[in-house]
């Protein structure tokens, strides 16, 4: 009878210790599961760091607004992958707390995970930052090259020798140097308001450039 009570308890504490390995399997199964997410986003992430990180704003307003056009893109890409790493972080947290016994590789793995996903973010506020800063820039040079070509055509103007020959003539070309004088002035007074408007912009974009640094 003791003899048959020790074979009864040793086949209890197998099918405990079986029981036991059973669950630490299922376990380290979900526990793997979860880092292939895991490392699959890491891979997304790594790749567009790479991108990001490309010192290429464009050098005509075209290439500047195809690059803002893929950047837009990229973001709502992000976005998708900033919930789908949310959801990932989820199950990770419902693994600890199911008392799986890979919990601190868990944690570690959502806080990397975390760092990464901010660490990208802060290379996106930058790039973007950078292209507008390019485009406005672009923009200030293509008209600064029109106005140029204006006074170019207008200095002739004003250096003409042309004084007139009776008083129709000299009327007329009073009228045309009183068109010209108003021309200049209203040219003059919208340069200034838009260099007051590039500087606030530059103002602005330090800023950002500085909270992502």
């Amino acid at each position: 009878e003791q003899r048959l009570k020790a074979l009864n308890q040793a086949w209890a504490e197998l099918k405990q210790l079986a029981a036991t390995r059973g669950q630490k399997l299922d376990e380290s199964l979900t526990y793997q599961q979860f880092l292939a997410k895991v490392e699959e986003e890491e891979a997304w992430i790594s790749e567009k760091q790479q991108l990001l990180s490309v010192e290429d704003y464009g050098d005509t307003m075209a290439a500047v607004q195809g690059l803002l056009k893929k950047h837009d893109a990229f973001e709502t890409d992000f976005q998708a992958h900033r919930d789908r790493c949310k959801n990932i972080s989820d199950e990770g947290l419902k693994l600890v707390s199911d008392g799986n016994h890979h919990a601190d590789s868990i944690n570690q793995r959502c806080q990397q995970l975390q760092t990464k996903l901010d660490h990208l973010a802060a290379l996106a506020g930058r790039r973007k930052a950078k292209l507008v800063d390019n485009s406005a820039y672009l923009q200030f040079m293509w008209k600064a090259d029109v106005v140029e070509s204006w006074i170019a055509d207008k200095e002739t103007h004003v250096k003409s020798e042309e004084f007139g020959r009776d008083l129709s003539s000299v009327q007329t070309l009073l009228t045309k140097q009183e068109t010209f004088d108003a021309g200049w002035q209203k040219l003059l007074n919208d340069s200034d308001a838009r260099k007051q408007r590039l500087l606030r912009m530059q103002d602005q974009f330090k800023q950002i450039e500085e909270l992502f640094l």
